[in-house]
């Protein structure tokens, strides 16, 4: 079965997005294998790679260190002894095992791979030309994002530097935002200031891949949250999923609940500390609206208009929800 790799920024959703995704069954979800922090990554098990940075930029100059780890991914090997070198706690034996089954029970099946991770969003071009892997970008308003990134304190100030320190990353997709970078990277940290220029820095780079490659899908959050049911159909239909009564139970189930009880903003639960819990989507793509100022909101607009207007009009940017835009090729 042709991979699927679900990708955009992280705190867009594609946890949510994936989970629905595999809902309908035939599918094994792998989540953020390419996260370093572990959990839920640097479990070499799934993922035997060396340690990535931040969003991680593959292609030709690294894909010898890349490429045989994600080969053994795609065909979903599970790689015992790599995993036990390095993870041995009573967690980690848990989650082995229960990758180890889903990966062994779906390589027998024939189940189609589903790779769940926001850091693998400047490897999509790389992961489509050298596996075959079907593209799903999410994108999110971003007062969304800065909102949720601004609840979650500050474990990913270390994102802009590291995408810095990848030249060829720059020079692939970002050399428009060269000197940002390495202003802000190396600037006191300031949540909305490094945030707003981590969404124009991925949001850019996920119209430039989705540019020369017209197979590569593009969705809104809003979209898909707004109108779950309707619009989960049609991605289906893109993605060549049957959309089956129990794909529909869990979508009905996953969006249509009450607010997510989040304990911790992170909201990691289960073996695959995945964000996603089930919520009413509807509500929650807009929340952001009680979260920030009108004065945040005001900031978060002008710095990332110029990338932002690709994806959403001006009366959304301002916090008007507008029509549905569906799935987009």
């Amino acid at each position: 079965m042709r991979p699927l790799l679900v990708t955009g920024m992280a705190r867009c959703g594609g946890s949510w997005l994936a989970r629905m995704l595999v809902a309908g069954g035939g599918c094994v979800h792998i989540n953020e294998p390419l996260n370093r922090r572990h959990p839920p990554g640097l479990s070499p098990g799934i993922l035997r790679v060396p340690a990535p940075l931040s969003y991680q930029y593959v292609g030709a100059q690294n894909q010898a260190d890349y490429g045989p780890g994600f080969a053994d991914l795609l065909r979903l090997h599970y790689n015992v002894a790599a995993e036990l070198r390095t993870n041995r706690s009573a967690y980690d034996l848990a989650k082995m095992i229960r990758y180890l089954t889903a990966f062994t029970v779906g390589r027998i099946r024939g189940s189609r791979p589903v790779i769940d991770d926001p850091y693998a969003v400047f490897c999509a071009e790389w992961l489509a030309e050298r596996f075959d892997c079907q593209v799903v970008m999410l994108v999110r308003h971003p007062a969304g994002i800065v909102s949720s990134l601004q609840r979650i304190g500050t474990r990913w100030r270390d994102n802009l530097p590291d995408i810095a320190a990848q030249p060829e990353l720059v020079t692939a997709y970002l050399s428009e935002f060269e000197v940002d970078v390495a202003g802000t990277s190396q600037a006191p940290f300031d949540v909305l200031e490094h945030a707003c220029l981590l969404y124009r820095l991925i949001h850019s780079a996920i119209e430039q891949q989705a540019a020369k490659h017209p197979d590569f899908i593009i969705v809104r959050y809003e979209d898909l949250a707004t109108d779950p049911l309707a619009e989960f159909e049609k991605l289906y239909d893109a993605v060549g999923l049957p959309f089956t009564a129990r794909a529909q139970r869990e979508i009905r189930d996953g969006c249509m609940a009450g607010p997510a009880g989040r304990e911790h903003p992170w909201g990691r639960v289960g073996f695959s500390k995945t964000a996603f819990q089930p919520m009413d989507s509807r509500a929650n793509a807009w929340a952001w609206r009680d979260r920030l100022t009108v004065e945040q909101v005001a900031t978060v607009r002008e710095r990332t208009e110029d990338v932002a207007g690709i994806f959403y009009t001006d009366a959304e940017l301002a916090g008007e929800p507008g029509g549905i835009n569906s799935v987009v090729g």
